[in-house]
């Protein structure tokens, strides 16, 4: 019976683990969306340049071999306004509605509006197409975003920038830059983007704050792998429990021999059967009803967990002294 229940406790533990693998996903795409899609590496650019937005773009876009990147402009007085350019690269966010902006919308002659879920700004709609009024210009509302607790994200609006576009109301010295792509770690691509924006110095991007100084560490999921840790203590904890009585009966015993073997062999057998059937069954519960994105870490755990299991198995019942 005592068995039966440790076999129960290693289920529990395996769907405890998906679980925690599940709800430090959650924080994380939500940390991902309140970022507008941007990674941990996105950096904010300081510089005090006067540059029209427009020709900084028109500028950037005759550059040669820049690896991909985005730009987004924020405007100083209201976070939630955002210019985007994108140089072979869009950091897609959850559509609601409509679509996202697509390459061509960065070479268009006219720009194109895509608004969060919550945004403050009005949405007209005369027919069927909606337009919102952003520097004294009506402007097309191709999409909706939104997603669910990224309150960040649901007030946002994005508006297409494109080196073929009239001049911007806005200068680079009015809005603060976000740099996003492979361009960061491309030494030659990053300088060729500093030189023609004047780039001063450039801090990590952290969306809390509208001016984005705020540099504290937000919750990334850290705790639920924490938890994750401590699981993997307790299965490995269960394993031993569940040998105690295996070891007993082994080290009672007065075989030799193939006997002794056979013996190994049937015990090594009943333990697997006690640990690896939960470890399957919780498996395919977790792949069934609960939501991962990171597949990888979770796998990494059941990989790590089965492997601890079997050595721990193998070593204890045909390494084990036998009492005299």
């Amino acid at each position: 019976m005592k068995k039966i229940i440790s076999s129960i406790i290693i289920f529990l533990a395996i769907l405890l683990t998906g679980v925690a693998v599940s709800k430090s996903d959650s924080i994380k795409y939500n940390n991902t969306m309140n970022r507008l899609g941007m990674s941990e590496e996105a950096v904010v650019l300081h510089t005090k340049s006067k540059k029209n937005l427009v020709t900084a773009v028109q500028e950037l876009h005759q550059k040669k071999k820049i690896a991909n990147y985005q730009l987004i402009f924020f405007e100083k007085s209201n976070s939630d306004i955002g210019y985007i350019y994108g140089h072979t690269k869009i950091n897609k966010l959850p559509i609601t509605s409509g679509r996202y902006f697509s390459m061509d919308d960065f070479t268009s002659q006219i720009p194109f509006a895509v608004q969060g879920k919550s945004s403050e700004i009005e949405a007209y709609k005369p027919q069927s197409q909606s337009y919102i009024k952003v520097d004294n210009r009506y402007i097309s509302v191709i999409g909706n975003v939104g997603f669910d607790g990224a309150d960040i994200l649901n007030l946002q609006t994005l508006v297409s920038l494109s080196p073929n576009q009239p001049k911007s109301k806005y200068h680079l010295n009015q809005v603060t830059t976000v740099l996003d792509g492979r361009a960061l770690s491309n030494k030659e691509s990053l300088n060729k983007i500093k030189k023609v924006l004047h780039v001063k110095s450039m801090h990590k991007y952290v969306p809390q704050t509208d001016d984005f100084t705020n540099v504290e560490a937000s919750n990334n999921g850290e705790l639920y792998l924490v938890g994750i840790v401590l699981l993997l203590f307790l299965i490995i904890a269960i394993d031993f429990y569940i040998l105690v009585p295996l070891k007993f009966d082994l080290s009672r015993s007065h075989l030799t021999g193939d006997l002794k073997n056979n013996y190994r062999n049937g015990l090594l057998i009943r333990y697997l059967i006690y640990t690896l059937i939960p470890f399957a069954a919780g498996f395919a519960f977790v792949n069934w009803r609960i939501v991962i994105i990171s597949h990888g870490t979770f796998n990494l755990f059941m990989t790590v967990a089965i492997l601890i299991t079997i050595l721990v198995g193998v070593s204890q019942i045909f390494f084990v002294k036998r009492s005299e």
